[in-house]
């Protein structure tokens, strides 16, 4: 019983960081065909700018046959974070346990001098139908959340996500207020990977 608490919990955190994180209804998703065109999190050699080495701004992720997430091309950034949770995470499977599906669940984070500018998080069901009752699921947490087919994504604005960074960081749940140290527990804490 107390595990399953727990376990309960541990949803209605991730459910929370999201209401946290104030939702949007950003689409800058699109629905072309593209292959990956480099490895996410990965900086790019460019031209250099304080010691940084420029990132490109043309990554690509095919969700599905027929969605494809895209770089958004009104995002200042000069971090990518791509996680990504296959079926058996340990986020995947207790959202199962509470009888929501999905099959991946995809964290993208971008951050511009070390503070968040933006934050996509997308969840890929194996149909419409699963994606319709997630989709329910977070609009009753008070959240704006996209559908498209079996695919759904919540946006966060920079300004939400350094407010939920500061909060987790308070309650000890993460070790410092940085995008690394946010994307350290969604690994952690979630059992996503780094998306290659």
């Amino acid at each position: 019983m107390k595990n399953k608490w727990i376990s309960t919990i541990i949803i209605c955190m991730m459910a929370g960081a999201i209401v946290l994180t104030g939702c949007g209804g950003k689409d800058s998703a699109s629905k072309e065909e593209a292959s990956k065109s480099e490895s996410a999190g990965e900086e790019t050699s460019g031209a250099e700018e304080e010691g940084k080495e420029e990132i490109a701004k043309d990554f690509t992720l095919a969700m599905t046959d027929s969605y494809t997430f895209t770089d958004p091309q009104d995002l200042d950034f000069d971090q990518r974070f791509v996680l990504v949770g296959e079926a058996g995470c340990k986020l995947l499977t207790d959202m199962g346990n509470m009888g929501y599906n999905a099959d991946k669940m995809y964290e993208i984070l971008y951050a511009k001098d070390g503070v968040p500018v933006g934050e996509y998080q997308y969840f890929v069901a194996p149909d419409e139908e699963n994606a319709a009752s997630l989709a329910e699921f977070y609009k009753s947490q008070g959240q704006n959340i996209t559908v498209e087919g079996n695919v759904l994504y919540a946006y966060s604005e920079g300004d939400v996500i350094e407010a939920t960074i500061v909060t987790f960081a308070s309650t000890g749940t993460i070790t410092d207020e940085t995008p690394e140290a946010y994307i350290e527990m969604m690994k952690s804490f979630n059992g996503l990977m780094e998306y290659e």
